[in-house]
């Protein structure tokens, strides 16, 4: 499978050659299971990384009034650093790998969230209509919700608060 169009090349799309489904909010049926990784670990990377992950998350929400303005040509597109993209894989890959785990198929799965987030961005800014543009940016609310359901279910308090 060609995956050299995304952010991430080894995501659930390299692996399994297929699209994952969306995780609805508060869903624990997909993935069954979670991979253990230290309380520690996941701590220090909130403390790292929450802040830029919550800035690009309220930067893609925000998207949708911009579409509803027809501006949405305007857009930076997603390799824009106010995305957090990067900071979003960081995240992912302290809550679902470790030294003892390696790379696990739950991290392969947020990575292909976040490849969808990032190209549902251009998909947005190029879009020839509202119509379209209104499409690419639920799709990418629906990556982005299935990203942050998968961490979520990983944050405890211990951990700190979890993602809205």
């Amino acid at each position: 499978a060609d995956n050299s169009n995304v952010i991430f090349n080894q995501d659930y799309y390299y692996k399994f050659g297929t699209a994952a489904p969306w995780i609805e909010p508060g869903s624990t049926e997909f993935p069954k299971t979670m991979p253990f990784t230290p309380s520690q670990q996941r701590y220090e990377a909130m403390k790292k990384y929450r802040e830029r992950v919550q800035r690009g998350i309220d930067l893609i929400a925000g998207l949708k009034d911009t579409i509803s303005r027809g501006e949405y040509s305007t857009i930076p597109d997603s390799s824009a650093p106010e995305y957090s993209i990067r900071p979003m894989g960081l995240l992912a890959n302290n809550f679902m790998a470790s030294e003892n785990t390696g790379t696990t198929n739950e991290l392969l799965l947020a990575r292909w969230y976040i490849n969808e987030v990032n190209l549902d961005i251009d998909d947005i800014k190029n879009a020839a209509s509202k119509g379209e543009a209104v499409k690419a940016h639920q799709a990418a609310v629906n990556a982005m919700n299935s990203y942050l359901g998968l961490l979520n279910r990983v944050i405890t308090p211990k951990v700190g608060d979890k993602f809205n």
